[in-house]
């Protein structure tokens, strides 16, 4: 039982890794059942016994790199004092700023929900997951629940924008980290 168990896994990574890999190269677009079955030396149908179809694809696949996010976030310390916040405000916009492979499908998934209903609810419950994981690492922080809500509902759209924009802005990354925490600290102190 174990080595069945243990096949099906290296059929369903083996399916992610050629999706995942069609996904970074030739975006929303490039990714057919057919394709990925041929890419994966599969037949169609088996690629559909384990995806029924390209939205189970595409939320399995979310599955994997999101949750990467949410397990890093998760591991991190609760804040306990003010100068807890640079760091991590200034380790977020970094990351950020990397085109990595991780930046690239959140990308295509942000386009992919303009379209996708399925995606889109992905997304917005991905959101609120990530909304509550920042919340009890700053919650230390925060005068109140209203302050923490708000700190938050500044930092994600701040950062996930900032991933595109930044190269273009007039002030610097060094600037715009000190300037986001101390927008933070003000939020969650209520200075605002």
């Amino acid at each position: 039982m174990a080595e069945i168990m243990s096949k099906k896994k290296a059929k369903t990574e083996k399916i992610l890794d050629v999706s995942i890999e069609l996904l970074k190269s030739e975006g929303d677009f490039g990714i057919t059942m057919r394709k990925v079955a041929t890419l994966a030396d599969m037949s169609l149908s088996n690629v559909q016994y384990y995806f029924k179809n390209k939205d189970a694809l595409l939320i399995a696949m979310a599955d994997r790199y999101f949750q990467q996010c949410l397990d890093e976030i998760s591991s991190q310390p609760e804040l306990a004092e003010q100068q807890d916040l640079k760091p991590l405000v200034h380790a977020f916009l970094a990351h950020g700023l990397e085109i990595s492979d991780m930046c690239r499908i959140f990308r295509e998934y942000w386009a992919l929900s303009t379209r996708n209903e399925a995606i889109e609810d992905y997304l917005s419950k991905y959101y609120q997951t990530l909304a509550g994981i920042l919340s009890d690492k700053l919650q230390h922080l925060a005068v109140d629940e209203s302050s923490l809500g708000k700190a938050v509902s500044i930092f994600i759209p701040y950062v996930e924008g900032y991933s595109i924009t930044a190269k273009s802005l007039p002030q610097d990354f060094e600037v715009m980290s000190a300037v986001l925490s101390d927008v933070m600290w003000k939020c969650l102190r209520r200075e605002f």
